[in-house]
This record gives structure tokens, sequence and C-alpha cells, in this order.
């Protein structure tokens, strides 16, 4: 919600202002992230999250109080530059605190957190939307504050019974980061899972955040209806992993036709132009993504060794960070040619994620590993 409020704000600034205040967000989430793995293994995985809630709650009380009686530019590019930090040093630890539970059902609790965080994108803008109406920045920023406080509390109450012991002495940053990454590249299946997830993140996101509103102007919707079209996109993903939750991972097969579905999404978008046409495209674009990495990342993870798990986590989440930043003005040129062209080049760079996903097939379910040392 705040993020959207910070979007909003930037905005009556016009268009320049609001993709400064969003590019000095993602910059760090990229530049930043593999620190952040390093840093998690050294001090602890639950410590480190514990540290960046806390250092979220302060900034989102100082941005309350300076955003009252309205906010500059500098304040907005500042929270946005400083809370991108904070999630860099915090996602690797966040996308391996499931594990340290156990890996028995872990397909079943990643799904299950992956659930709310889906919520969380589908009703974070429209909650965002109302406190900027009724309270404006300082009133979001403000709850946004006390619910960092609240996750603080609940880590430094959880004991995980799997948390491995930091290792604080363990050379150089730089000398963590090769010996992880030499690691990685050892591990079987874990090259294939990074380019799988590099492959839908060059393409997802820039579907979502680019050539979909381009294509609903293009095609005379409302912004209402782009909106409802773009949140088929979570919807699709919800289903999934509200079944995951439920039931598990879906079967090797299953996991990867997801691309493929999510591709034919894509080609059904490039040539419908009707609204109805557009949510079914974009809903089969969520529920084929999320049907490979419900599958993906629980195996993964579950096949990380207990010392390396945050600086193995934060591959994960370059994969995902680093390929938008090239990907979306690539696209964004092909979209000012076509928009048809820029889906088309989506559709294939999904096609294109197949065979590394074949080859994560292979993995072991986490059900499987269930005798690994958490």
């Amino acid at each position: 919600m705040t993020f959207f409020a910070i979007g909003w704000a930037a905005a009556g600034f016009g268009a320049d202002a609001a993709s400064l205040v969003l590019t000095v967000e993602g910059i760090p989430l990229a530049v930043l992230v593999l620190a952040g793995g390093v840093l998690a293994d050294r001090i602890g995985i639950r410590r480190t999250m514990a540290a960046c809630d806390a250092a979220m709650v302060l900034l989102m009380v100082a941005f309350a109080f300076g955003a009252i009686g309205g906010a500059e530019l500098w304040l907005l590019v500042g929270v946005g530059a400083l809370s991108g930090t904070i999630q860099a040093l915090r996602r690797p630890a966040e996308g391996v605190f499931p594990r340290l539970f156990g890996t028995e059902h872990l397909d079943r609790r990643m799904a299950l957190v992956g659930s709310a965080h889906q919520v969380a994108r589908a009703a974070g803008p429209a909650v965002g939307g109302f406190l900027i109406g009724h309270g404006g920045l300082p009133l979001t920023a403000g709850l946004d504050a006390a619910t960092f406080a609240l996750v603080l509390v609940a880590l430094l109450a959880i004991r995980p019974p799997h948390e491995p012991t930091p290792d604080p002495d363990h050379g150089s940053v730089w000398h963590s980061l090769t010996d992880g990454a030499r690691t990685a590249v050892r591990t079987p299946g874990v090259v294939p899972v990074l380019v799988a997830i590099t492959g839908l993140a060059a393409t997802v996101l820039p579907l979502v955040m680019l050539a979909l509103p381009l294509a609903g102007r293009e095609r005379g919707w409302t912004a209402a209806q782009t909106g409802l079209v773009s949140g088929a996109w979570v919807a699709g993903g919800l289903v999934v992993t509200l079944a995951v939750a439920r039931w598990g991972a879906p079967r090797a097969p299953v996991a990867v036709a997801g691309p493929a579905l999510a591709a034919g999404g894509v080609l059904l978008l490039a040539v419908r132009t009707e609204i109805w046409a557009g949510i079914l495209a974009i809903g089969l674009v969520g529920v084929g993504t999320t049907m490979l990495t419900t599958y993906l990342f629980p195996a993964y993870v579950a096949r990380t060794p207990p010392e390396m798990l945050a600086r193995f986590s934060s591959l994960t989440q370059l994969a995902q960070t680093g390929p938008v930043l090239l990907a979306t003005p690539l696209l964004g040129v092909a979209a000012g040619v076509d928009v048809r062209l820029a889906l088309a080049v989506i559709a294939a760079l999904l096609l294109a994620t197949v065979p590394a996903a074949v080859r994560v097939a292979r993995l072991p379910q986490p059900g499987d590993l269930a005798g690994i040392s958490g």
C-alpha cells in the first residue's frame, strides 16, 4: 500500500518524477541483493530480517512525520532509495525463512507464503488509495511502520527449529560471494533453475508493467479496465498457490507445461482485443508461471546447503530483478514499433524457458528430500 501511495504522490510531480522514484527503489534490489545473502549467512537469517524490519519501522516513522503538510520530491526519492536498500538486504533471508522449519511439506509452506504475497499485491493498491484519500502519506506511512513493528515482534518471538548457526568469520565479502557462486554452479540443477527464473522475470514483469498498459491504451481500454486485466495475473497465480498450499506442488510434467501455457496466454492477448480475452490471457499467464515457480523454488531451497541458504537465495533474487532492468527498455523499443511485436517476443522468450524447466523437473520433489538436515 505504501508503494502505491509513494508512486501516486510522485506522479503528481510528473511522469519523469514517478519514473525516477520507481527506479531508485529498483536499482538497490539488483545491486545489493547478493550482499544481503552474505549478510544473512554471517549474522543469521532471522536476525537479518529483524534488523531490516527495525530499520523500516524507523524509516516509515520518519517518513510519516516528514510528509506532514506534503512530501517534496526529494523526500520520496530518499524513501524509495532507502526502502529499496533495506529490501535488498532482507529478501535473501526472507526467501529461505520457510526452510528453517524443515524440508517436509516445504512446497506447501512456501506456497502459503506466496499466497499471502499475492493477496497483498492485490489488496495493497486499493488500501493505499483509500488511505491516501482519507489521511494522506502520514497515515499510510504510520500504518506501515506499525505493520513492520508487528512482524519484528513475531520474528523476535519465533525460534525456528532448523536455523543454521551464523558464520561471521568467513573471510571477505567477495570471498563469501565467490564461494557461494562456485558451490551453486557445482550443485546439480541450480543453473537451470536460475535460467528458468531469469526467463520468467525478463518476460512476465515487463508484460504486466509495460506491454499490457500500452496494449490497453492502443485498444481504447479505460484505466479501470486495464487494471482489471492486470489483476487477472495475481488472481491466476493465487489460485495455483492456494491449491499447492493444500495439496502440494504440481507434478513435473504439469510444472514444465506452465511456461507454454503462459506463452499461449500472451499470444491470445496479441490476437484478441476484447476485455474478456485480456482477462483470460493474463489469467493464463499467472496460472502458467506459478505452476512452474511453485515446483521450482521449493526444490531449489531444499537442495541448498544449510550454511549457504541466504547466498543461494540471493542468486534467485538477482535472477528476478536484474533481467527486468535490461528487458524492460528493450521490450519498450519493440512495443514502440508494434505492441503485438513485443507480445510475440515475450511469448517466444517464455517458450525458451521450457528446456531449462525440463532439466529442473529432474530434481527430486521437496518431499523426497525430507531427510536432508534443515
